[in-house]
């Protein structure tokens, strides 16, 4: 990346992008330590984004789409960890269970059909304040696809976690058709 002045200070050799995934897809995981993934990634992101702000540096769109991504996926696994923290004291549905009910909730971000933005022909015509309506409305387009995106990959995700151990399995029928819910 070209430094936009000579006066701007160079970019540390530790600002890359942002941190989407460290463990192998291929291989099953636990809860646990997807759990724990997406807190780290949330930290080394939240830690990039603000260090190279802070030093004034060019966010690119790809950088943003990374970080927006990755922010996404920990916060959705950050709450399913608060939702089987919760069920510990046996308030509430185990691992499986509450993975399969995330599940449930995110797969709708997989059919998002908003429309194509038509507002770009009429923004000569309305004048400088079209240009911050149309920039948002672009934004929230993007927002839209980064969270179908993040819907995508935690949904693969989800499917790579190991069985629950013996003593996380449902112990009645109806507890296991919720988990496959």
């Amino acid at each position: 990346m070209r430094n936009p002045h000579p006066d701007a200070p160079a970019p540390a050799p530790d600002t890359g992008t942002a941190v989407t995934s460290v463990l192998n897809p291929s291989e099953p995981v636990s809860v646990e330590a997807m759990i724990e993934q997406a807190r780290q990634m949330r930290h080394h992101n939240a830690d990039t984004i603000g260090r190279r702000l802070s030093r004034g540096e060019r966010l690119s769109a790809e950088v943003l789409y990374d970080i927006l991504h990755a922010q996404t996926r920990a916060g959705w696994w950050l709450l399913v960890d608060r939702h089987i923290r919760h069920a510990r004291g046996g308030r509430g549905l185990n691992s499986a269970q509450t993975v399969a009910r995330f599940v449930s909730w995110i797969s709708p971000y997989l059919e998002d059909d908003a429309s194509t933005l038509d507002t770009a022909t009429s923004c000569r015509i309305l004048g400088l304040h079209c240009e911050h309506e149309l920039a948002l409305a672009h934004f929230e387009r993007a927002s839209a696809l980064i969270r179908q995106d993040a819907a995508r990959t935690f949904l693969a995700q989800a499917k790579t976690l190991q069985p629950a151990s013996p003593a996380e399995a449902p112990s009645s029928s109806s507890a296991a058709q919720e988990a496959k819910a």
